[in-house]
């Protein structure tokens, strides 16, 4: 299939391994795809695109830009990840006269610099409706779109659910007592990044060898080398979760595994449960979460389970309106270049 447009994506959050920014990821690319929209350049998660030439290159090649935000546009004071991905739209303007997509993304205590680095964005897509609030009194439209790992499918059952599993968080703190009260409770346990063995098909070279070295590695140690798809057929099978990652929240909504959650590094799971099911109930503190014993204890309502499965159509029904409003943009920028 002919390619009627490409695109250049930044922040691509595969190369940390984690199994909620490849889905991510893969989501993007295979909606783009769909809609005959070609990704041709990736500029990596945690490396500043400032003064390098060949990203002005690479823009000069493309129709449009699009940032996936994720987690990583927070807290600018002390963040300068904020600053260079906010950036990246007034450049691409200048540098090739193109748009810029900001999708997928939170928001949370930004400097005037970084809103008004947004107002050169085409579009603003936000995961969560308390991202509103860092744009609130700007004058800057978004629409919410949730995250992009809730179209994941739910897997068919294999059998009744049985047993808790633990995940780690991005806090390190509370990551070492969630490992510590998973083994003690002799609960299942995974932290969300994984050393699987790579696809030849989603990697360059020099990549898909250095995840076959950190596969090796993992199976000499004994790490997790469980990938995407495993995690989530796996995820499925418990009665209950409990962690303090977002996107082991996502693919537990995406899966209809009950699930208690710690607050992350800012208040997304807060803000995502609130949309789901108009409270965050779900994140509780430590110390409650240390006193769970009885996974049926914590299985969702009818209630959550008639809310959840409203907001997961929702949430697909939005993200098709995101990629095809994308699209009809660069319909009308490429019109606009034909007069």
């Amino acid at each position: 299939m002919t390619r009627s447009y490409r695109v250049a994506i930044f922040n691509d959050t595969r190369r940390t391994s984690h199994y909620g920014c490849e889905i991510v990821m893969e989501t993007l690319i295979s909606n783009l795809r769909e809609r005959g929209i070609e990704p041709t350049f990736f500029w990596p998660m945690g490396e500043d695109w400032r003064g390098r030439e060949e990203v002005a290159a690479a823009l000069r090649t493309v129709d449009a830009v699009i940032v996936n935000g994720e987690g990583s546009i927070h807290h600018s004071a002390r963040r300068d990840r904020a600053h260079y991905l906010t950036e990246i739209a007034a450049f691409a303007r200048t540098t090739a006269n193109i748009p810029s997509f900001l999708i997928n993304s939170s928001l949370f205590e930004l400097e005037p610099a970084i809103i008004d680095n947004l107002r050169h964005f085409d579009a603003i897509y936000l995961r969560e409706s308390r991202s509103l609030a860092a744009l609130e009194g700007s004058g800057i439209e978004a629409a919410i779109v949730p995250d992009l790992t809730l179209l994941t499918p739910c897997p068919k059952p294999t059998g009744p659910r049985t047993g808790m599993l633990g995940t780690d968080s991005v806090k390190a703190d509370l990551a070492t007592r969630l490992k510590r009260l998973s083994k003690a409770r002799g609960w299942d346990y995974s932290r969300l990044t994984h050393a699987a063995f790579p696809s030849r098909a989603e990697h360059g070279l020099r990549e898909y060898l250095r995840r076959c070295a950190k596969w090796l590695h993992a199976v000499l140690t004994g790490r997790n080398t469980r990938n995407r798809k495993r995690f989530v057929a796996w995820l499925a099978t418990h009665q209950l979760l409990c962690t303090g990652r977002f996107h082991a929240v996502t693919l537990a909504l995406a899966t209809h595994t009950p699930f208690l959650a710690l607050a992350s590094n800012t208040p997304k799971i807060s803000g995502l449960l609130e949309d789901v099911f108009g409270h965050d109930s779900r994140v509780i503190s430590l110390s409650t979460l240390e006193a769970v014993s009885d996974p049926s204890a914590h299985i969702f309502s009818a209630t959550e389970e008639v809310a959840l499965t409203t907001f997961l159509e929702s949430a697909r029904i939005r993200a098709a309106a995101m990629f095809d409003a994308i699209h009809s943009r660069l319909d009308s920028a490429r019109a606009s270049q034909a007069h």
